[in-house]
C-alpha cells in the first residue's frame, strides 16, 4: 500500500496554511496527488462564491511550483444537509490519508467547524493525520514514534503508517509500563517489520509520576520525533465521545502532527 491520494481540509482559519504546508510536504516525498477540501454552509455565509474563490485561489497560490498532481472540491452543506465532520469523514473514503488541524481554532468560524476530532475519527474511511495549530515543521515523518501496546488499535495504526516508515530514517516503537513477556513482543515486532524491509528500535519505557501522554511528548522532544502514529480507543464518558486518557492528553498538548487510527 502506497500514499498516492492526500485530502486536505481547507477553511479560512490561520491554521489552514500549517495544515497545507503538512499536506504538501507529505504529497512531495510520496509522489502523491494532494487534494484540497472546502467544506462550507451557504445559507449561513456572505459572499459565498467569493469565499470559494478566496480559499481556492489561497490553496493553489500555497502548493504552486511544487510539481504535483493536485485537485479541488468545495462541498456545499447547505445542499448536502449533513454536518461538516461527516462530510470530512465520507471524504475520507476516498483517499489515503485526511490531513486537518486540532479542531480548536475551527470554531471560530461555525461555517465551516465541528465539533470534535471524535466524531471525525468514529466515521473517517482513512488515517487521519492531526497537525498543530501553529508551529514549523522543517520535516515530517523522517523520525516517527509509534505509542505501541499489543492490540488491535496500535496494529491498525501501524499497518496504516507503513507507507511513511518505508521513508522515515527513524522509527521508534514506544511501550509505556512494565509487560510480562515483552522480549517476546518485541522479537514478533521485529520479525514481522523484517518481512517490510523495515527496522525499528523497540522500547518499553518504565511507568512514572509522569502521565503516559507527557512521556511520549518528552522523548519526541528528546528523540526530535516528527510524527507520532497512535490507535486510540474511543469511549464515552458522560454522553460525550472521548479518545481516551492517552489521547486526550496528546492532543490537549500536542507538539508535532499525530496520525490517529481508530
Amino acid at each position: 500500500m502506497k500514499i498516492k491520494d492526500i485530502l486536505v481540509h481547507l477553511d479560512q482559519t490561520p491554521a489552514c496554511t500549517t495544515r497545507v504546508d503538512a499536506a504538501l510536504n507529505l504529497a512531495r516525498q510520496h509522489d502523491a496527488c494532494l487534494r484540497g477540501l472546502y467544506v462550507y454552509e451557504s445559507p449561513r455565509m456572505k459572499n459565498t462564491t467569493q469565499a470559494v474563490a478566496q480559499v481556492r485561489e489561497q490553496f493553489q497560490k500555497q502548493i504552486a511550483g511544487a510539481s504535483i498532481e493536485s485537485g479541488w472540491l468545495d462541498v456545499d452543506l447547505g445542499v448536502s444537509k449533513v454536518s461538516v465532520v461527516e462530510m470530512l469523514s465520507y471524504q475520507s473514503c476516498f483517499t489515503d490519508l485526511l490531513v486537518v488541524s486540532h479542531p480548536t481554532d475551527w470554531r471560530q468560524d461555525q461555517t465551516t467547524a465541528y465539533t470534535g476530532i471524535e466524531r471525525l475519527l468514529l466515521g473517517a474511511g482513512s488515517p487521519v493525520l492531526v497537525v498543530p495549530l501553529s508551529g514549523s515543521l522543517a520535516t515530517l515523518g523522517a523520525r516517527i514514534m509509534i505509542a505501541w501496546k499489543a492490540g488491535p488499535k496500535a496494529s491498525r495504526a501501524m499497518h496504516d503508517a507503513m507507507p511513511l516508515m518505508t521513508l522515515a530514517k527513524q522509527v521508534n516503537l514506544i511501550s509505556v509500563g512494565k509487560k510480562d513477556g515483552f522480549a517476546q513482543e518485541v522479537r514478533r515486532l521485529k520479525e514481522y517489520l523484517t518481512c517490510h524491509n523495515l527496522e525499528a528500535t523497540i522500547e518499553q519505557i518504565p511507568a512514572s509520576r509522569l502521565n503516559i501522554g507527557d512521556t511520549l511528548l518528552n522523548l519526541c522532544a528528546d528523540d526530535a520525533i516528527d510524527m507520532i502514529v497512535m490507535g486510540v480507543h474511543l469511549t464515552t464518558v458522560r454522553g460525550k465521545l472521548s479518545l481516551g486518557e492517552v489521547g486526550n492528553q496528546l492532543l490537549q498538548q500536542m507538539t508535532v502532527p499525530v496520525l490517529l487510527t481508530n
